[in-house]
């Protein structure tokens, strides 16, 4: 029986959505509900209070759209069902082996989801019911549903279920009925980038239409709850940054745009920010159709990097590319890392959710400082399958090399360029291009760091070079920009290798 909400109507008439927060299963409170309860046994009551304490702090930061993950295909210790999913796996979580507090809730007959989802209707702010369609962590199959269907796994991929099968994507379909029928949440996001691959790669080009019949019903499904409601639910659907990616893994997101079969979509890299994200390719095949675009940031800067993560001047510049080239409003994904202890203090809890709070309006990005990354992602290629690993590489008799990125800024304003090499001898000389413009010598600067960089400092180096020249006209300009080293003096002994790139905007005085 649907557990409805009296205010859901008035939050989803909200539909100039502009920061969407994606969260697991878990993390919108395990961590703040642990620390808040270390050494002590958590009352329902006092849990009630800090979820609802949670859905504030989200309203307060000007999040307007917040999506629950509900659901795991491959996870269900029973089936891939409601109960199996969300009531047994959830209770069995505890981060660091402390309580969490929701046992002892639901125990007493509370509902963590129906008391999220409330408290944010009551702040105006939207509740999405989150589907990861082929979730692996682990690597394999955990339940039991998935050990009894071994014939509609994919073969070559671990754990993964294939969606050729009608019996697969029946699964979803059936529990996103039993969802709606239960909670009065403003729609479904599917978040197809975990973990990517839904059929054998070497099918999945050509079992798009599989997909698109998913999607066609997945909305029909949305289409007829919202008639009892008599509000239109919401649909968007976790996809990769590039076309391409789409394509090669049978997401044939242009049709599910031109049909209106989603409202929203999230491009995304599978676990980091990329500033070089093409946004423009995705507002061509969105142009004119009801559907938006909220790119993803994610905490993590790049791949062997495990003790930092993004600041709000980087999650400032990378919005601001976004924003240039088409997005509507922006999308987060797994925030919780700025306050898990490992990585950050606790006490960043609610404070980083000011980091994102004016990503929401694309002029007050700009009276902030900017910081663009663009630093080595994916070392041994992305989870999608493809290569995405930014860096300058001069090597085997080579003397120059070049790479992209991206600045959205007017190359009028002052602006600083920043980068690392490694590999270089004291007789080397690198002289650096912009756009096939040599930067004057007497504007380049560098300094010899002989201690290289540490793992708490970031990706392991040895000793190296840090460059700082200015990123202005008439060299650089907006947009798009191809950057180029090349030596001009001595060959090198060992790879000269150029990475980490940072651009510095700083804000207009």
């Amino acid at each position: 029986m649907l557990a409805a909400s009296a205010l859901a109507p008035a939050a989803a008439k909200k539909r100039d959505r502009r920061l969407i927060v994606n969260w697991d299963q878990m993390n919108m409170w395990a961590l703040q509900l642990t620390y808040a309860h270390r050494g002590r046994t958590p009352q329902p009551s006092s849990v009630k209070t800090m979820l609802e304490a949670i859905a504030d702090e989200h309203a307060k930061a000007n999040i307007d759209c917040v999506v629950q993950c509900v659901f795991a295909l491959p996870r269900g210790t029973v089936g891939p069902g409601f109960r199996s999913f969300h009531r047994e796996n959830t209770l069995d979580f505890k981060p660091y082996g402390e309580p969490t507090g929701i046992r002892e809730l639901e125990q007493a007959g509370g509902d963590w989801i129906q008391i999220l989802l409330e408290r944010c209707h009551s702040r105006g702010v939207e509740y999405l019911a989150g589907l990861r369609m082929n979730d692996r962590h682990g690597g394999s199959a955990s339940g039991v549903w998935a050990r009894a269907h071994q014939d509609w796994m994919i073969d070559g991929i671990a754990g993964g279920m294939d969606y050729k099968h009608q019996g697969v994507r029946q699964a979803v379909l059936d529990f996103a009925k039993e969802f709606l029928d239960r909670y009065d949440v403003d729609g479904i996001e599917l978040d197809w980038m975990r973990w990517c691959h839904m059929f054998k790669p070497s099918e999945a080009e050509a079992s798009a239409p599989i997909l698109n019949g998913f999607m066609a019903e997945m909305r029909r499904i949305l289409d007829e709850a919202g008639r009892k409601r008599g509000r239109r639910l919401i649909l968007g659907a976790r996809v990769p940054q590039t076309l391409e990616e789409c394509r090669m893994l049978g997401y044939d997101v242009r049709t599910w745009a031109r049909r209106a079969l989603t409202d929203f979509l999230c491009p995304s890299d599978f676990f980091h920010t990329d500033f070089n994200i093409r946004m423009e390719d995705f507002a061509a095949i969105t142009k004119g159709t009801r559907c938006k675009l909220f790119p993803s940031l994610h905490p993590w800067i790049a791949r062997g990097n495990d003790f930092h993560v993004h600041t709000a001047e980087s999650y400032r510049a990378a919005a601001n590319n976004y924003y240039a080239y088409g997005a509507d409003g922006i999308s987060l994904y797994n925030y919780q890392y700025h306050w898990r202890t490992d990585i950050a203090p606790e006490t960043e809890w609610p404070r980083a959710l000011g980091y994102v709070s004016s990503l929401g309006e694309k002029k007050s990005i700009r009276t902030r400082d900017r910081r663009y990354l663009f630093h080595p992602i994916w070392p041994k290629g992305a989870p999608t399958g493809v290569s995405n690993y930014q860096l300058i590489g001069i090597e085997g008799g080579k003397q120059s090399g070049s790479t992209r990125i991206r600045v959205a800024e007017e190359p009028r304003m002052p602006m600083e360029l920043e980068f690392k090499v490694t590999g270089m001898s004291t007789a080397n000389e690198l002289e650096i291009s912009l756009n096939g413009r040599a930067i004057p010598p007497g504007k380049v600067s560098r300094e010899f760091v002989s201690a290289g960089q540490t793992a708490k400092q970031g990706r392991v180096l040895p000793p190296f070079y840090r460059y700082r020249a200015p990123f202005s006209a008439p060299e650089a300009r907006f947009g798009e920009n191809e950057l180029a080293v090349r030596l001009t003096a001595g060959r090198p002994g060992q790879a000269v290798i150029v990475q980490e790139i940072e651009v510095i905007a700083r804000a207009a005085s």
